[in-house]
């Protein structure tokens, strides 16, 4: 692995920050592909799932993986056999490849992928899939040959990938205006300092239930799943300021 890797905190934070000021696709992909590689990882694709028969080109919002790799994996149509991809549909957890891939297992259409994967060093990878209320988004998947997949480098993998394909999607597709209420926005701003519902309920002399309410709102009109990616939509929106 080249180069020094993030602590999970500052350091993070730093890159998303510096994430935030980006409009540009090409931009974009450049500085995640710098930041990816301090962790050991020289491939990534941020990109939704198509359907058993569909196309994943059109899909694709950031392609950072190896030359010659996106043109085979799509002559091959690999997407509907690949067994990483799969996995991605069936959880909100992020997870590493060797968890959920066994060669012993697999079947030989799979095993062919995985193989010539590892043409192009892409050995060891880790995968962020991406949901929302209506079930499965996208993933922000990476690989390569010797990366760091310890567990606090997973951590800040895991955030900064959050808010990469937030920031993928908002510079290809463009973002909405403002649509939360003042209670909403105070509402995930203390919880994007770590408050719990209980904590942010006691700061703004609320209950617990009205807190889980404005929460669960402000998701909705989000269009997003899960505490952490709520407040990454709206941190990228400007609906609310870290």
């Amino acid at each position: 692995m080249s180069g020094q890797h993030f602590d999970t905190g500052r350091d993070a934070l730093d890159f998303i920050d510096v994430l935030t000021r980006l409009n540009d696709p090409q931009t974009i992909i450049s500085s995640l592909r710098d930041k990816l590689a301090s962790f050991g990882f020289h491939a990534f694709l941020i990109t939704g799932l198509p359907e058993t028969g569909d196309r994943i080109a059109p899909l694709v919002l950031l392609n950072g993986w190896p030359d010659g790799w996106f043109e085979l994996y799509v002559r091959q149509n690999y997407a509907d056999d690949d067994p990483i991809a799969a996995h991605c549909k069936t959880t909100t957890n992020p997870f590493v490849w060797d968890e959920v891939y066994r060669q012993e297992v697999a079947s030989a259409r799979q095993q062919e992928i995985m193989r010539r994967a590892s043409d192009f060093k892409m050995i060891h990878g880790f995968c962020v899939p991406i949901h929302n209320e209506d079930g499965f988004k996208a993933v922000v998947t990476m690989a390569g040959d010797r990366p760091d997949l310890s567990r606090q480098s997973r951590s800040a993998i895991h955030l900064m990938s959050l808010y990469a394909h937030a920031k993928a999607e908002a510079a290809m597709h463009g973002t909405q205006g403002h649509c939360l209420t003042v209670r909403e926005r105070e509402v995930l701003t203390w919880m994007a300092v770590g408050k719990s519902t209980e904590g942010v309920a006691e700061v703004l002399n609320i209950r617990a239930g009205t807190v889980e309410a404005h929460y669960q709102n402000a998701a909705r009109k989000l269009g997003a799943r899960g505490r952490t990616r709520t407040v990454v939509e709206a941190h990228l929106r400007g609906e609310i300021q870290l």
